[in-house]
């Protein structure tokens, strides 16, 4: 098992997950971080007008996925979509 970190980028602004989850695969990390970007488009508003992403990082520290807060608006995409 290993931990991954699911850090709230706003801007320029990074806040950093002190603690992170541990996951068996890496690849269930992208759902969660989804569900958690979903959960702020709905319940921060002030978020969805800024470029505001869950980003997971594994124990490294190297980015492995990124969802963006405004993942339920189909005009906009994902960064790997960009």
């Amino acid at each position: 098992m290993r931990r991954f970190f699911f850090d709230l980028l706003v801007g320029n602004i990074v806040k950093i997950d002190p603690g992170g989850m541990i996951f068996e695969q890496a690849g269930a990390t992208f759902i969660v971080a989804d569900e958690m970007a979903k959960h702020l488009f709905v319940w921060r508003d002030d978020l969805r007008d800024r470029d505001a992403w869950i980003r997971v990082r594994d124990a490294g520290g190297n980015e492995i996925y990124r969802s963006p807060v405004w993942a339920e608006n189909a005009e906009k995409v994902g960064w790997d979509q960009a």
